[in-house]
């Protein structure tokens, strides 16, 4: 453990470092910021002029230092839109992304991790084989579909839930459910294999003979013995959740850091695309990194390797 740490950290770094440099050189390639900022109506001066002002006439690679200097002052910068730092513009759309990110995660672990096992224990019932095609069906459905269907459904035509917002605890269940159906059908899947492998050991077949519990067997030495497959899925789903919530806030007006992303790549407001893709990306390499660590928890060989 005393190296796996440190090479885990030295290929974050690594990582993190590729991402925000592609990131620098991409939102610079797609156009000029004063172009969407600047009315039409502005002459060649006055462009001149904003350009400097924004620092936006200096060599590429003077901003790329002057960028990697504030980031290590921790100064992210102001946007270009708003006229504020970054800092504060994400604070204030943070919480409704994390609040529903943490309900998609633990709907699709309290839901797809129970299905998954009952569905490899039912293996030769038919509920579990419709729990799997249902598992199926929710993988095929592109999540802003299913998120238009529900509008249609529960908003439309039963007004039973608000179609747009994040004001109530309504609000939340249609994007919750949008998000969780893909991940939930996924981890039932993975679940459900990494169960079946699991359920034919000898070990399972000695706990039995030792007049265990069947419970007490499954979750034990069943599911414990099956979980590296699924921490890996749940890691994976991690930066697959981030990329779908973009979708799911926009078209659900929720007002997030994923419709303040869309909205910042439209109007190429650099330092704001920039905090953001540096936010993301790190969230998704810590949840990788704690993947790597919850491996070594999980199975002594990787510990001892």
């Amino acid at each position: 453990m005393s190296t796996f740490l440190p090479r885990r950290l030295l290929r974050m770094a690594v990582t993190l470092w590729v991402i925000v440099t592609c990131v620098f050189m991409a939102t610079r390639l797609t156009g000029n910021p004063i172009d969407y900022l600047m009315p039409e109506g502005l002459d060649a001066e006055g462009r001149a002029a904003m350009i400097a002002y924004w620092g936006l006439d200096r060599d590429p690679f003077d901003q790329y230092i002057l960028f990697w200097r504030s980031l290590v002052q921790g100064e992210f910068g102001l946007g270009l839109m708003e006229r504020r730092p970054v800092t504060v513009i994400f604070g204030e759309r943070m919480g409704r992304s994390l609040a529903l990110l943490a309900l998609t995660m633990t709907a699709t672990i309290a839901i797809g991790v129970p299905l998954g096992v009952l569905t490899a224990v039912w293996r030769e019932r038919r509920l579990g084989s419709w729990v799997l095609f249902a598992a199926f069906l929710g993988y095929a459905i592109p999540n802003f579909v299913l998120a238009i269907l529900l509008i249609l459904l529960f908003s439309f035509a039963l007004h039973w839930l608000p179609s747009a917002g994040a004001t109530t605890a309504w609000h939340y269940i249609m994007p919750t459910a949008t998000l969780a159906a893909y991940f939930v059908a996924a981890l039932v899947r993975y679940t459900r294999n990494a169960m079946l492998d699991v359920l034919g050991q000898d070990y399972m077949r000695t706990a039995h003979a030792k007049g265990l519990s069947p419970m007490v067997v499954l979750v034990r030495h069943g599911l414990r013995n099956a979980l590296i497959p699924v921490v890996t899925v749940l890691g994976l789903q991690v930066a697959t959740l981030v990329s779908g919530a973009v979708v799911i806030e926009t078209v659900f007006a929720w007002n997030g850091v994923g419709d303040l992303l869309v909205g910042a790549t439209l109007r190429r407001d650099y330092p704001v695309l920039q905090f953001g893709v540096l936010v993301v990306a790190g969230a998704v390499i810590v949840v990788n990194v704690l993947v790597d660590v919850a491996y070594a928890a999980i199975d002594p060989r990787v510990r001892l390797a």
